[in-house]
């Protein structure tokens, strides 16, 4: 899975190497302004074509630009700072990430925390459960002992007995 945050960090660094402005990279890829923007920022990514060319400008590789061989380094205060994040909980729930679950268990949303405690649950993430469950609300212990939760008005999630 791409980090686009890093892609887009990337793109940014390699343009302002090269004392290209936005304009003049969106005017060599007929894009606008706002879509090198969009890139930038990690909201989206470029199409393949303008990867191509992109690589071709920056005189740099597909995994360079991609940032396919980047290590993800994660600070404990904020895991999802610099990071998509999707590709942080994507990598929580492939076991692919060395992290604490327990110690950074507050950042997530309450879905992301529900999508966890099912690969828990499910016996696919692999974390210290008992240190996990001191972290939990009473809902999320209920989930985790295999109860069901219903979720009301958007974001409220309720126990079903």
């Amino acid at each position: 899975m791409l980090d686009i945050t890093a892609v887009g960090k990337k793109i940014k660094e390699e343009r302002m190497k090269r004392n290209i402005s936005q304009d003049e990279l969106a005017l060599d890829l007929y894009v606008t302004r706002q879509a090198v923007s969009r890139w930038e920022l990690g909201l989206a990514l470029p199409s393949i074509d303008n990867l191509v060319t992109l690589t071709k400008m920056f005189q740099i590789s597909f995994e360079k630009l991609l940032c396919l061989d980047d290590d993800i380094i994660l600070d404990e205060q904020n895991i999802f700072k610099g990071h998509d994040r999707n590709l942080i909980i994507k990598g929580i729930l492939d076991n692919a990430l060395d992290i604490d679950l327990p110690k950074v268990f507050y950042q997530f949303t309450q879905a992301e925390r529900l999508l966890i405690l099912k690969a828990v649950r499910n016996k696919k993430v692999n974390v210290d459960i008992n240190e996990l469950k001191q972290k939990l609300s009473t809902v999320e212990l209920h989930y985790l002992r295999g109860g069901k939760i219903h979720e009301e008005h958007g974001s409220v999630f309720t126990i079903s007995r």
